[in-house]
């Protein structure tokens, strides 16, 4: 295509070339083109710098797609349903599809694919199912698998999404509760699946060990593969309930407790587990009312065990639902 130009030095085309960007004139739609002495930059106007301009010839630049919902082929009156976003672990993209565009998944499996390069897998999430935190999954386009290994903050995650709960959308959460960890503490993560949390905090933070407890066989299965891969040597791992687990450990500096919707069942033991001054990063699902009384709770369980709760910190995660926030809580127990 052919386009007027500014033919510059190739030793003044960088400042050249942000000057335009900065006017808004070079156009983004062609690629630049170079020989030996010059660099060819297309202008969508004339512009005096103190420099030639020449009409030339210029590659046009494919642009990608990069929002599914434009390959989508659905009523424009349901359009408004396409998911408008979706969580992606590892290789694997996660969605949530409503109901009345649940037909089109296929198509909206093989759009993202599409879209982003990184993704071989779709699945269709339709909510945790057991005891086990699980998601129930379908797979709707691409490679016929649930396993994936995921990677943030350093960390390399063997992840199996059907057989374990695992949320990409923690992973600042897990970032902020590491970075507060000192060197020399006993961590006790209640919960760990496969070991974000407990992975982040051995790898960065030099504690002394963090036993890493879940109900989960498949969980703890990938927590001990997930230890190896990071050749992480102070993360013990423990497989059963928490409440009985939990009472065989020494006590803890930290003790996190992401179980959303059921940690109050188990602050008991938790707090029994803490050494005094100690830490528990508790996790709520919950509106902002009801949160208040859920910390007059946790503060009446802290009277029973003889202990005195406070507030450090408060931290809404991210949104659960239109009503419903996902609460951090850092709560110190004398």
């Amino acid at each position: 295509m052919e386009s007027l130009c500014l033919v510059v030095p190739k030793k003044k085309a960088e400042p050249v070339r942000r000057r335009l960007l900065e006017k808004g004139i070079l156009r983004r739609d062609l690629q630049i083109r170079t020989d030996l002495k010059s660099v060819y930059l297309p202008v969508s106007q004339r512009i005096d710098l103190g420099y030639p301009i020449e009409t030339e010839e210029f590659k046009e630049i494919e642009r990608e797609v990069t929002d599914y919902r434009t390959l989508v082929d659905v009523p424009d009156q349901l359009r408004a349903l396409l998911p408008s976003s979706y969580d992606t672990i590892g290789t694997i993209a996660v969605v949530k599809i409503a109901s009345e565009v649940a037909k089109y998944a296929p198509q909206i499996g093989e759009a993202i694919i599409a879209t982003q390069r990184s993704i071989r897998t779709v699945c269709m999430d339709s909510g945790v199912v057991d005891r086990y935190r699980t998601r129930d999954i379908r797979i709707v386009a691409g490679e016929k698998t649930t396993e994936t290994v995921h990677k943030e903050y350093g960390m390399t995650l063997a992840v199996d999404i059907a057989k374990v709960f695992f949320s990409p959308r923690l992973a600042t959460e897990r970032e902020t509760v590491a970075k507060e960890v000192a060197p020399g503490e006993v961590v006790i993560d209640m919960f760990a699946g496969v070991g974000p949390f407990s992975i982040l905090i051995a790898k960065t933070r030099s504690p002394r060990i963090v036993y890493a407890i879940d109900l989960n066989p498949q969980a703890v299965e990938l927590l001990k593969r997930n230890i190896a891969l990071n050749k992480i040597s102070n993360v013990v791992p423990i497989l059963g309930d928490a409440r009985a687990e939990i009472a065989k450990l020494e006590r803890a500096d930290r003790i996190i407790m992401n179980l959303p919707h059921d940690a109050i069942n188990f602050l008991g033991e938790a707090v029994r587990a803490l050494k005094p001054g100690g830490m528990i990063h508790y996790y709520e699902i919950t509106d902002d009312g009801a949160l208040l009384r859920r910390l007059d709770e946790v503060a009446d369980v802290a009277r029973g065990e003889g202990r005195v709760m406070h507030e450090i910190s408060r931290r809404k995660v991210k949104s659960y639902s239109p009503t419903m926030t996902f609460f951090a809580l850092e709560l110190q127990f004398l």
